[in-house]
């Protein structure tokens, strides 16, 4: 396949209705249900219950181990689009919005979608879990979309660890930070409070917070991007157990179909000097380009060298240089 023949190197028309219509990804699928069940829940009250003590309004679609074990297993599914206060919906779509695009982009509408249910649904039994064995508590319901968002920005940082970003302490103060650093600091943080909550009881009554949902939605995201051959070898049964098979150098598949045998003659009628100044930089691209991108795909940006690296912000360039030129 040729590097301008990849979805992420096409030039695309100016959009109109029908085209904006097929751009519809899962992204916006999942991110306007989250916003359609909070308006319907919060704006119109429909799909909630007020409290017979307190009068404090509860939204419906939570998930817990005494609505499982009553048959409601379709709460597994609906808690991640519930949220209980317009706090906790800003925030966890403030998170959806930033690392749901990048995964979105990266790996496509079904990984992206296989990557926020099964976080969801591993935060769930992971919250569960923790309540139910350790404090007895089976009835609290568990509510939002954090878990599914953990899961998506832990999969984003496996792709993207050395990208750059700018974090807002207290909303105020600007820090820029690896993503991966962010990532990783996220996840110590909410191990720290979740068990510090268990062991020490010292947070608050009233702060109910899922940490060990955020713990296994960001686990299931890291391991689902690890078994794709994001950030190293693919976490698979082979991998693991046959570590000298996958140790062992191999050409690229596009290396190998591109080798001639050695008793082949060829016979080249196009000047050399005409043919160098056509032909280099698309040969270029076809023999030392289009490797690397593959190379990446199957093993992961880790396993690129440095000269690699450099080679692969060349190309790059060299695209840029070659739209701007046709744009002009």
């Amino acid at each position: 396949m040729s590097l301008y023949d990849r979805d992420y190197m096409r030039e695309r028309p100016p959009r109109s209705v029908t085209g904006m219509v097929r751009d519809f990804t899962a992204f916006h699928v999942i991110f306007g249900i989250n916003v359609a069940v909070f308006l319907m829940q919060f704006l119109f009250e429909t799909g909630g219950v007020r409290h017979p003590r307190t009068g404090e309004y509860m939204p419906l679609g939570g998930v817990s181990v005494d609505e499982l074990t009553r048959g409601n297993v379709w709460t597994l599914l609906t808690y991640m689009f519930v949220h209980g206060s317009v706090m906790h919906f800003a925030l966890n779509m403030m998170m959806l919005w930033f690392a749901g695009r990048g995964v979105q982009q990266l790996f496509g509408s079904r990984h992206f979608t296989l990557i926020y249910l099964l976080s969801g649904v591993v935060g769930a039994a992971t919250e569960m879990a923790v309540n139910g064995f350790v404090l007895g508590d089976v009835k609290t319901p568990l509510v939002g979309a954090s878990a599914a968002v953990f899961g998506l920005l832990m999969a984003l940082a496996v792709v993207m660890p050395d990208e750059k970003i700018t974090a807002f302490i207290y909303f105020i103060i600007p820090v820029q930070l690896r993503l991966w650093t962010l990532a990783k600091g996220l996840f110590i943080i909410q191990l720290v409070f979740g068990l510090a909550g268990i062991l020490f009881h010292i947070l608050p009554e009233g702060m109910q917070i899922a940490y060990f949902a955020h713990l296994g939605g960001a686990a299931l995201g890291w391991f689902y991007a690890r078994s794709l051959g994001y950030g190293g070898r693919p976490l698979t049964y082979a991998s693991q157990w046959q570590p000298a098979h996958y140790q062992q150098p191999r050409k690229p598949a596009m290396a190998r179909t591109r080798a001639r045998p050695t008793n082949e003659l060829e016979i080249d009628t196009v000047p050399l000097a005409t043919k160098r100044q056509l032909d280099s930089a698309e040969a270029w691209m076809e023999q030392v380009v289009n490797p690397l991108l593959d190379k990446m795909n199957l093993h992961g940006k880790d396993s690129l060298t440095a000269e690699e690296l450099l080679t692969l912000e060349r190309a790059s360039r060299e695209v840029d240089r070659r739209r701007q030129a046709k744009g002009g």
